[in-house]
């Protein structure tokens, strides 16, 4: 079981965040991250394998506004593994 710390940046401050806890499994990421997209109230970015593997090999990965296909009022989404 991790739990990954979701949180929203502009200018380099966090604005908004939350957290789930998961059994994490990288087939099941793309489920993780629409999960906290709802709890955060934003749009789902769109997933490429360079995420999911920056997520399972560094525990960290970070979504940009091109990594959006709506527009959103934040500069970076960033997910990290917290343990």
């Amino acid at each position: 079981m991790i739990r990954i710390w979701a949180k929203l940046v502009v200018n380099s401050k966090t604005i908004k965040s939350t957290e789930i806890s998961v059994n994490y499994d990288y087939h099941n990421f793309e489920e993780y991250v629409r999960e906290i997209a709802e709890k955060l109230d934003i749009p789902t970015p769109v997933i490429l394998d360079k995420h999911i593997i920056d997520f399972t090999v560094y525990h960290r990965t970070r979504f940009f506004k091109e990594d959006f296909v709506e527009s959103i009022n934040f500069d970076k989404l960033i997910l990290e593994d917290i343990g």
